[in-house]
């Protein structure tokens, strides 16, 4: 093939992809991230400059492959593929998922609310000889992301068409765009089968959850007692549960810190301004506890975040 048409296509590729990562900058307020290319790869760097650095490298190398119209990502040991862009979910959901821990290789993980996949790619990816459980009731996202499946070949995934809740069965849903279907009692378009975390452990991970994600768009408040009730059962376990979204007015974070305060053996903490997050945890595992307590704050990480704007002559 003439050198020509592949410089400019890869030239076309490079200029996409830089501006596809200008637009993700430009959904946030602060940044503590960047991008640089190294080779062919282009890799998103993270500084401390509102408080959050894991303790291991954090480095996805991420370029777009052209002849298998996917993205290539490589996250230390994980690689993976995925359809859509990955440069808004590694920065603002997975890297604030793994702060205070990493998903080990004998895993079992249940991703409830995987939505486009990504996240849950880059589980799969690492738990190979583990499972990873997607719990998605929305027919849109569940088929993209049987799909994303298919596409890296994995063997250790089950896709569970059902909606987490307090109780199995039929229940109402509202359908809507870029993974922020919800279970609705009112005003609710259609009905999809849901699934309790007891029926759920029973009939899908017989060996127990050694990691949960949840990201189930206001739920997470009617199931925080069955998941503080596991972790604590359950001592090698814990959870990062997205809580930004309100239930009756109010950001579902203050609910969730109410209900695992009730459990003595929990250590929980709400953490990173850009995706906010509860992580809890049993007491017992100290690795994952004591990285829970050492992460900065959400109100801490909000103060760096209009700290850096004032710095930049920014208003917030």
């Amino acid at each position: 093939m003439d050198s020509d048409p592949v410089k400019k296509i890869n030239q076309r590729v490079a200029d996409e992809t830089l501006e596809i990562f200008k637009e993700v900058e430009e959904l946030f307020d602060a940044r503590d991230f960047y991008l640089e290319k190294i080779g062919d790869w282009y890799a998103v760097r993270f500084a401390p400059v509102l408080g959050y650095k894991p303790d291991w490298k954090y480095e996805p190398l991420v370029r777009y492959c052209f002849h298998r119209k996917a993205w290539e990502c490589r996250i230390g040991t994980a690689y993976f593929l995925t359809i859509g862009c990955p440069f808004f979910e590694i920065i603002c959901e997975l890297r604030g998922y793994t702060l205070p821990g990493k998903i080990r290789s004998d895993a079992v993980v249940l991703d409830a609310g995987p939505w486009n996949g990504i996240s849950g790619m880059y589980f799969s990816a690492l738990a190979r000889k583990g499972k990873v459980i997607f719990l998605e009731p929305d027919q849109e996202s569940a088929d993209y992301l049987d799909e994303e499946i298919r596409l890296n070949r994995f063997s250790n995934t089950e896709l569970v068409r059902k909606a987490l809740y307090v109780r199995s069965g039929e229940i109402g849903f509202k359908h809507r765009a870029f993974g922020a279907s919800s279970i609705a009692d009112r005003d609710s378009d259609s009905m999809v089968q849901a699934i309790s975390l007891k029926e759920l452990v029973r009939d899908h991970a017989p060996r127990g959850i050694d990691y949960f994600k949840v990201d189930i768009e206001g739920a997470e408040v009617a199931v925080a007692d069955d998941l503080a009730r596991y972790i604590t059962e359950n001592s090698g376990t814990w959870a990062a549960i997205a809580s930004y979204h309100k239930v009756d007015g109010i950001k579902s974070f203050i609910a969730l810190e109410k209900c695992f305060s009730r459990y003595p053996d929990l250590v929980y903490k709400t953490v990173y301004p850009y995706h906010q997050t509860t992580f809890v945890a049993n007491k017992s595992n100290e690795d994952v506890s004591l990285n829970i307590g050492r992460l900065t704050s959400f109100e801490i990480g909000w103060k760096a975040i209009q700290r850096d704007l004032r710095n930049r002559g920014s208003v917030i």
